[in-house]
């Protein structure tokens, strides 16, 4: 190509991932009216996995025993008696039901949840990541959408109170990456799954095989969307975002669940979207943006203004997404925004470098390889 034609090309790469950033702020920015409240709390079975001590926060226990005083069944599981999160939760909670037994699947999180599942007796089922802080209120609204047509709700965690600076880029991920992504899909009719709380009715986690509904692909919200759909039934994102305090993350860790979940979404149909992430992203597009205007000939100082300005502007769409979901977004937040953006084609090539996927301790990449075929042959 000649030197006008790869400009023209730079440009319009840059103009397009612009676009896609400031148009999934204005679809995700703004919640749907919200849904008549046709629950109460005891309508509710919540299934809270928990593993190890650090899942049984205080909060996270109060908040499980709050909800049960409420009327809500608390399903708390665990794998064996001897599980770090059993002890501080009873000294929280001295008569917190707690299940205990472990399945044999490829997925250890299933393993865990299993028996919660198929203990749960109420009208909708909740099943909760750890930590994830939500009241009864917020539960009856986050499962207002739940109708004859709409057979599963996902209400994404909103990450706050972070208490490091690693622990500020994985709210960075959570809710300026991840969150604006999903909702703006989710508003565009795409289906979408990601952790946070997933509720359904008891008759639709029936209809799908219980806890076989959950493990039919690598990840668990990924099977029960299409498990769910499969039934002709929609699913929607809720607009109900419940918290979770992320307090001291070390970096390592953080990196880690990042490079897992990458790894993941590769073994999924969504794999192309670690490629396209990155591919249009602020550092990417950026630079390609630079690259154009300098083949163009514009002078080096103005290449480097509107560098910063495309920065500055990138900042400004993830704030205006934030500001609409009621989502902090001071200085701190956008240095790990802009951490983040420059480390999407490191995480990218980490996600494609490697396939083993650690997760308490097992190889959920290679368990998943060797027998995540037979697990989707016997699912329903």
């Amino acid at each position: 190509m000649e030197p006008g034609a790869l400009a023209w090309l730079g440009v319009g790469w840059w103009s397009f991932g612009t676009a896609v950033h400031w148009a999934s702020a204005a679809l995700a920015r703004t919640p749907r009216q919200g849904a008549a409240v046709h629950h109460r709390a005891a309508d509710f079975s919540i299934v809270a996995p928990m593993a190890g001590a650090e899942d049984a926060s205080t909060p996270y226990v109060r908040s499980l025993q709050r909800l049960a005083e409420a009327g809500a069944e608390i399903l708390i599981c665990v794998a064996t008696i001897d599980d770090g999160a059993v002890a501080p939760t009873r000294s929280l909670w001295p008569d917190a039901p707690i299940l205990v037994g472990n399945g044999d699947t490829f997925n250890p999180k299933m393993n865990n949840v299993r028996k919660g599942l198929e203990a749960a007796c109420r009208k909708v089922v909740a099943l909760c990541d750890a930590g994830i802080l939500i009241d009864a209120d917020e539960l009856c609204r986050a499962a207002a959408p739940l109708s004859d047509k709409v057979g599963l709700v996902l209400a994404l965690k909103a990450a706050e109170a972070p208490e490091t600076f690693a622990a500020e880029i994985e709210r960075a991920y959570i809710d300026g990456h991840q969150a604006r992504f999903l909702l703006a899909a989710d508003r565009l009719g795409i289906p979408v799954a990601s952790g946070g709380v997933t509720l359904l009715t008891n008759d639709t986690l029936q209809r799908i095989g219980n806890w076989r509904g959950f493990n039919r692909w690598i990840a668990d919200d990924y099977s029960v969307v299409r498990s769910v759909r499969e039934l002709g039934l929609s699913t929607q994102l809720g607009e109900v975002m419940p918290r979770l305090p992320l307090g001291i993350r070390p970096w390592p860790a953080v990196w880690r669940r990042q490079v897992r979940w990458a790894r993941t979404r590769l073994r999924l149909p969504v794999w192309p979207l670690v490629l396209w992430e990155p591919a249009i992203g602020c550092t990417v597009t950026g630079l390609v943006g630079a690259a154009a205007l300098l083949a163009s000939g514009v002078a080096p100082g103005l290449v480097a203004a509107a560098l910063a300005a495309h920065v500055f502007a990138w900042l400004a769409g993830e704030k205006w997404f934030m500001t609409g979901r009621r989502l902090s977004f001071g200085w701190s937040a956008a240095g790990a925004a802009l951490v983040r953006e420059a480390l999407a084609p490191v995480l990218a090539v980490s996600a494609i470098g490697g396939r083993r996927i650690p997760w308490r301790g097992t190889d959920l990449g290679g368990e998943w390889r060797s027998r995540g075929k037979s697990a989707s042959r016997t699912s329903v």
